[in-house]
């Protein structure tokens, strides 16, 4: 494979996965090397497909997608814009790559609003997701942005239902963040032990949080 064939490079990998479901492929290949000897191994990998090409297959996809999550960052959020934005309003240049630019504390910001997109799809496992998420509640909530409006978009109904309704506290959401930025949350609403529904009620009340699969169910709504 070379890099100037990419779609040779992956189709042992796209083969490898369309043949069957991954988990039952990897399960049922388990269960066929459950008491092999060495003199039976090559046969039933190769019953299966599982080759060195396939290996260099798959390490050639994870070079190559392994910022998969920067492409669809910067993807959504720039086909949300025209649906956004109102008339007459004026776009700074936006910050679509991963992590912010000092200079563009947010991924979006015009004359009107300022704003930070959450795109991961939560599963019920989602623990970081949770704390990145608050973090950039606090973020929108604490920001001198002159009178306009902060808004945080995320996919999907369960990180709504988490602002709304977890028993947990502020200082369980900020306790990866760095001291200094727990320091000055403290300075400014004088504890940690805030239930984080009780701040996203009284401190953030004024941060608008959209679900993307509900504004733009064209772009963003799945049947997962």
């Amino acid at each position: 494979m070379t890099e100037e064939d990419p779609l040779t490079g992956l189709l042992p990998l796209m083969d490898f996965l369309s043949s069957s479901p991954l988990t039952a492929a990897v399960s049922e290949l388990e269960h066929a090397l459950d008491g092999c000897t060495v003199e039976r191994i090559s046969g039933e990998l190769d019953a299966r497909g599982i080759s060195r090409g396939l290996l260099r297959s798959a390490f050639y996809a994870r070079r190559e997608f392994g910022r998969i999550n920067d492409v669809i960052h910067a993807v959504a959020i720039a086909i949300s814009l025209p649906h956004l934005l109102e008339p007459g309003e004026t776009l700074r240049r936006p910050s679509l790559a991963a992590g912010n630019d000092p200079s563009r504390p947010f991924d979006v910001e015009t004359d009107r609003r300022v704003a930070e997109f959450k795109l991961s799809r939560w599963d019920g496992h989602d623990s970081l997701r949770k704390r990145q998420l608050f973090k950039d509640l606090v973020h929108l909530a604490t920001a001198d942005i002159g009178g306009r409006t902060p808004e945080l978009y995320v996919l999907g109904s369960l990180p709504l239902k988490f602002l709304a309704t977890t028993s947990s506290t502020t200082r369980w959401a900020l306790n990866r963040v760095s001291d200094n930025m727990r320091q000055q949350f403290t300075a400014h609403f004088g504890t940690l032990d805030i239930p984080v529904p009780e701040f996203v009620a009284r401190h953030a009340r004024h941060v608008r949080v959209i679900d993307l699969e509900e504004l733009l169910p064209q772009h963003f709504k799945t049947t997962r």
